[in-house]
Formats: C-alpha cells, sequence, structure tokens
C-alpha cells in the first residue's frame, strides 16, 4: 500500500468534506468492496498527481474525485456489481453507464464543478476506445487519466475482487503492457515510481 505523505493527507476542503463523507457511506452501503477500492483509489491517485508535479489544490481534487469516482454504481443493480467482469453484453452496457451516471450525481452540486469532467471520463482510455464519449490522449483530463492507472491497478489486486484478483505484478505487467493504449504512458511511469519497491523474500 502507497502511504500518502502528509502534506497531501489532508486535501479535500472542509466545505466539501461533509458532502463527500455522505456520499462515501451511501457508497458503503451499497458495496463495501467498491468503498474500500475507491478508498485505495484516493489514496494512489494522491500519489501519482504528486510525483507529476501537479499543485497541492488540483492534487485535492483528483484525491476526491477518486473517492467518488465509483459513485455511479449506485445506480447499477448489485446483481451486475457482483459478475463483474464477467458480464453479457446487456449487463456490460448498464455497468459502463455508471461513469456518466456519477458525473450527473454531482453536476448540479457547485463544491463538485472541478471534479465532474474527471468522474465522467475515467474510463476513457488513451487510444480513443474508452467510454463514455470516445476521447483520446491529452483530450482525456489529467485527472481522469490519473484515476484511470490506479483504479485498473486497485480493480486488479484488490483482495475483495477475489473473481478476477491477480498478482500485484501482473497487474502491473498489464498496466506498461497497455501504455500508449489504454493508459497515459507517462502517468503509468509516475505511478511504477510511487510503488513501494517489492521486498527480497531473504529478507
Amino acid at each position: 500500500m502507497i502511504s500518502i505523505p502528509k502534506s497531501l493527507d489532508f486535501l479535500i476542503e472542509d466545505n466539501t468534506r461533509e458532502v463527500c463523507d455522505f456520499y462515501m457511506k451511501l457508497l458503503k452501503f451499497k458495496n463495501k468492496h467498491i468503498y474500500t477500492h475507491s478508498c485505495q483509489v484516493a489514496n494512489y491517485a494522491a500519489s501519482i498527481a504528486a510525483k507529476l508535479g501537479l499543485d497541492t489544490k488540483e492534487i485535492g481534487c483528483i484525491k476526491m474525485s477518486a473517492l467518488l469516482h465509483d459513485i455511479g454504481t449506485l445506480a447499477v443493480p448489485n446483481n451486475i456489481l457482483d459478475k463483474y467482469p464477467y458480464l453479457s453484453v446487456r449487463e456490460n452496457a448498464a455497468y459502463r453507464r455508471h461513469a456518466a451516471a456519477g458525473a450527473a450525481m454531482l453536476e448540479n452540486l457547485p463544491e463538485f464543478s472541478n471534479i465532474v469532467h474527471i468522474i465522467h471520463n475515467h474510463h476513457e482510455t488513451w487510444d480513443g476506445k474508452g467510454y463514455p464519449n470516445h476521447i483520446k490522449g491529452n483530450n482525456i483530463p489529467i485527472g481522469a487519466r490519473i484515476v484511470a492507472v490506479a483504479d485498473y491497478y486497485d480493480a486488479n489486486i484488490n483482495p475483495a475482487t477475489q473473481n478476477y484478483r491477480k498478482p500485484p505484478e501482473k497487474a502491473l505487467k498489464e498496466l506498461k503492457d497497455k501504455m500508449g493504449t489504454l493508459f497515459d504512458p507517462e502517468v503509468v511511469k509516475a505511478f511504477m515510481a510511487v510503488l513501494p519497491k517489492p521486498r527480497n523474500k531473504k529478507e
């Protein structure tokens, strides 16, 4: 697990924290696995953003958007969430609506106006084959590109995702292999730089 530097540990402004906490409680009630996943994605995303040299305010926005990136799953039936990623075409279409749904839940709240675009675009891919709008490359907000990398890695190694959990080294290799297709290469490099080095088994 990455430890967020103390200087980054309290980046969400007080006037948004209560609303953010409310949404996170709803998410925890809906699906505790997605809740714990979202907390860890926020941890990773803040560290990646700091490594990329983004300013403190932007790091705070990215951390909050990472916490709420899957808030749209509140609109997705649990029987679909529990099967992911082994979904039928129809189920997958319903699941994919969560990015736009999450943005829609927050778009009329002024305190979240600076993160809605990140939540809406966190499943867009570098090559333009993502969703919901098939934007690509640097047209994808940097926060969304960061959350995408953190989201992919944790979703693949998280103990809660027993139906498709992978060893960390395999998930990291997949990230490397998908640089320039699914993911921004510079974001992946920053993520690799902040991940703790694996300990030697003999130590």
